[in-house]
């Protein structure tokens, strides 16, 4: 950066003024991955979810809201299903700290927050146009450049246990500058128009080595599952899948120490 710069000042005694260095913190590792495939792909539209444990995920009133608009969700443990080894190309050679078998070519990414961190995780392509029923419209409007995201928030149990909030948003428009609201008062914030679905909140209770995976029904034509993990630019429509692992849980060190 250009400008003037000021030397850093030392007290009296000869010790930075800066503040000393936290110690290290707890820290949850997420593994997000994607997966893409044909809509019509039986492996993920109807093969998968006939494996997976979607009674346990979340309570039947929630479950039965997510599925009323297209999403599906379910809790994998650390042997998936023969169908989802599939779509993430797992291969048992390769074993991570909790024992279980790791993707090795997949789009994805990793992070680490502690408890009450959040994260956004986009679960498709963008849309240039897309049809659908914001919060508290009863009828579709039209917006452009938009995309699903859902709002993640870490709580941390006892070890080995996290609780997953999820939160589906709807990113949509122009970025720019917007007043945001946080806990004392609104600061200015650039990024899209957000729409939150907090009708559609849920969490999971996962331990280390668990996944969790989202996308929407394979009947969802129409619906707000539809909306966020399907896209129908291109040459051919895609269907999207988003699995979230808790892959460990630890102490982070900082770099340096006083």
């Amino acid at each position: 950066m250009s400008g003037c710069s000021t030397p850093i000042e030392t007290t009296s005694t000869g010790s930075s003024p800066l503040a000393p260095l936290n110690p290290g913190m707890d820290a949850v590792q997420l593994d997000i991955v994607y997966v893409e495939r044909d809509t019509n792909d039986p492996l993920l539209a109807s093969i998968l979810w006939d494996e997976v444990d979607q009674v346990g995920t979340v309570d039947l009133q929630t479950r039965s809201r997510l599925r009323s608009e297209g999403f599906r969700v379910g809790l994998v443990g650390m042997t998936p299903p023969r169908s989802l080894q599939r779509l993430l190309g797992l291969k048992n050679d390769l074993t991570d700290a909790a024992g279980t078998s790791r993707p090795t070519e997949l789009v994805g990414r990793q992070t680490f927050l502690r408890s009450g961190g959040t994260t956004e995780i986009q679960t498709g392509m963008l849309v240039s146009h897309m049809e659908v029923r914001l919060p508290g419209e009863s009828e579709p409007v039209s917006v452009e450049m938009a995309y699903g995201v859902l709002h993640a928030e870490v709580e941390r149990l006892q070890d080995g246990w996290i609780n997953l909030h999820l939160r589906p948003e709807l990113h949509y428009g122009n970025a720019q500058l917007r007043p945001v609201a946080n806990e004392t008062e609104f600061a200015y914030k650039g990024g899209k128009q957000i729409a939150s679905y907090r009708d559609l909140e849920f969490e999971v209770t996962m331990n280390v080595g668990e996944m969790l995976i989202i996308s929407s029904d394979a009947d969802s034509s129409g619906l707000l599952g539809e909306k966020f993990f399907v896209n129908h630019e291109g040459p051919r429509d895609r269907r999207y899948l988003v699995a979230i692992r808790l892959t460990d849980m630890k102490k982070i060190q900082p770099l340096y120490e006083n």
